[in-house]
């Protein structure tokens, strides 16, 4: 009998050890056979992502640091960060397995005082602050062999979506072969040069100078070449040689994207302009206009069912502005594969874009308004102009046989005066034009402000268009990677309905003693403190007697909820605990079961044929 049940232990012995170096086997060697079961496909890439990998003609180290010894300390302020941690390294595993070689992942603990921590601080990334001083990293470094750097200060967990798209932005920034160059012309200081006004260090600027090599061209330039494509920002006034140029570029096959405004918000006011848009406005009209699209210099779009809701600066509460417009679903056109990936942009006193039929050109919408949509003045004032609701265009792409703006009426300029009565443009020109300019301005763009939408994701997947270049954009916002624990949510909402009526009864006999304890009080200072100072006193026990009675009934309630919730998540941190050895385990023993069945049937097989 001894001898049977030290077989049996040793048996199962032997399949605990086969069951654990089976798994620890498979885990090694399984690392490249992985599916990804997720409902929104969180671990796989995308074809964008992996095309730019396998483009890479030399080796990319990227440097994950994240302070684990910090976040061993289980502060609640980093429990968001150390989840977001293992989404982000298992994602850029799948980066280093996709890329064949070409990419290196390393994770590094900065702690404190240590070569690492230093280095951390030497590339640009951001710590924060915990207990005693301390610092908590985590952040992705990019470095090539040629020595470029990259690198995302903070991984932020509210990014988590974003996170393929931001990785992949910084690999493709340093990593492309020969970037695209497009040129920026504007009236305003975009870059922080002495143009003429505006703001400095534009954010969209800064995104766009990593995807492309910018030149920055001068209000006045007479000739525009060898460009892949052109953005106007603001052309306020410019000049006819200007005008001319970029006319010729368009018919030369240019691709143009225009941002105009009626009134632009961010700019210094003055007394007008001779292209006739009032203070601070900007058209290309004579441009434009020739080509079937032209923007009424005085009217401004707006939209109350897209309304964003705003804080003034001084003392008032949150209300709507009907100009400052979110613009989602069908207000951002995504047939025929434009605006790829963008679902939010976010508008201030746009203008109304008014498209004409001209004979070879297609006019394709981009963004618009609801049918509920009107115009007002562009003063600044909230005086309607449009009596009836109406679909306004704020964004179109134009398409087709373009032919010059100023034929039958040239400047008097020589360099304008080529183009004047050409035939028709050649290659394939394309010209993009938004009707705002504020959309780009860094309140509305940048993706950490409280207002910004996704006008970065638009503007990059326009040139993007434009240029024929990687379609960054066209990545997908990723699902969450935090799921919804139904289950729980459903028990606490049928907890909450049956307990409803008892809290709102406790509720109402609180607010009742307290009301009589406010009356007691009133009393008191009347002076009845003296002729009822017994009374007041007794009557005060008995009511706050109830008030905590009362209360401890409501933190009896919720003391069954957390017990309840708190089951359930015991339950399931079991099953998940055993589940999945037990399952283990159980497969090897099925086989031994199966085995020995098998063999007592051949035994009495056996002996029936003897």
């Amino acid at each position: 009998m001894l001898k049977k049940n030290l077989r049996v232990v040793t048996a199962l012995f032997l399949i605990a050890l086969i069951a654990f170096s089976s798994i620890t086997l498979l885990n090694r060697m399984g690392r490249g056979l992985k599916v990804d079961l997720t409902e929104d496909h969180i671990y796989t890439l995308s074809g964008e992502t992996k095309s730019i990998l396998g483009g890479l003609s030399h080796t990319i180290r990227l440097k994950l640091f994240y302070s684990r010894t910090e976040a061993m300390k289980g502060l609640d302020s980093l429990r968001p960060y150390n989840n977001y941690f293992f989404y982000v390294r298992d994602l850029l595993r799948e980066y280093a397995s996709a890329a064949r070689g070409k990419v290196i992942l390393e994770i590094i603990d900065p702690r404190e005082d240590t070569r690492e921590e230093r280095e951390a601080l030497a590339y640009g990334l951001r710590p924060i602050s915990t207990t005693d001083d301390d610092r908590f990293f985590f952040g992705l470094v990019l470095t090539t062999e040629f020595g470029q750097e990259r690198a995302i200060a903070l991984l932020a967990p509210e990014r988590h979506q974003q996170a393929e798209y931001d990785i992949t932005e910084m690999l493709y920034s340093a990593a492309a072969p020969a970037k695209k160059r497009i040129g920026i012309l504007s009236t305003l200081r975009a870059d922080g040069t002495a143009l003429t006004s505006g703001t400095k260090g534009w954010f969209i600027l800064e995104r766009l100078k990593a995807h492309y090599d910018v030149t920055m061209l001068a209000p006045d330039s007479a000739s525009i070449q060898k460009l892949d494509a052109v953005m106007v920002i603001h052309p306020r006034a410019l000049p006819d040689p200007t005008l001319a140029a970029l006319d010729q570029y368009v018919l030369g096959g240019g691709k143009l994207a225009v941002f105009q405004d009626p009134y632009f918000t961010a700019a210094p006011q003055d007394d007008g302009s001779a292209d006739g848009t009032g203070r601070s406005g900007s058209s290309l009209n004579r441009v434009l206009s020739a080509w079937g699209c032209e923007m009424p210099p005085d009217t401004v779009a707006a939209d109350p069912t897209l309304a964003s809701t705003v804080q003034p600066a001084r003392n008032g509460g949150a209300g709507k502005t009907a100009t400052l417009m979110a613009l989602r679903g069908h207000a951002v056109n995504h047939e025929d594969g434009v605006n790829p990936g963008v679902d939010l942009v976010r508008v201030l006193n746009a203008g109304k874009l008014q498209v004409k039929p001209v004979s070879g050109i297609t006019a394709t919408p981009l963004l618009r308004t609801s049918e509920s949509g009107y115009t007002v003045r562009a003063d600044g004032t909230i005086h309607r102009v449009s009596e009836a609701n109406e679909t306004i265009l704020l964004g179109v792409r134009l398409t087709g046989t373009f032919r010059s703006a100023f034929a039958g009426n040239p400047p008097t300029d020589k360099a304008a005066e080529a183009g004047a009565g050409a035939a028709g443009s050649k290659g394939n020109p394309v010209v993009v034009v938004f009707s705002d300019v504020d959309m780009l301005t860094n309140t509305m763009a940048r993706p950490e402000a409280a207002s910004a939408g996704g006008n970065l994701d638009l503007v990059l997947a326009t040139m993007e268009g434009l240029t024929g270049s990687v379609s960054l954009s066209a990545m997908k916002a990723r699902g969450k990677i935090m799921r919804p624990f139904t289950a729980l949510d459903e028990m606490e909402h049928d907890f909450d309905r049956r307990a409803a009526s008892a809290v709102s009864e406790l509720q109402a006999a609180v607010a009742a003693a307290e009301s009589e304890l406010q009356g007691l009080a009133r009393k008191a200072n009347d002076g009845e403190e003296i002729l009822l100072k017994e009374e007041i006193l007794r009557n005060s026990k008995i009511i706050g007697g109830k008030i905590t009675r009362a209360r401890e009934e409501l933190a009896g309630i919720q003391h069954t909820k957390k017990e309840t919730t708190d089951g359930l998540l015991s339950q399931f941190k079991l099953f998940i605990l055993f589940a999945g050895p037990a399952l283990v385990l159980s497969i090897p023993a099925l086989v031994i079961i199966i085995q020995f069945i098998l063999t007592r049937l051949r035994r009495k097989q056996w002996a029936t044929a003897n």
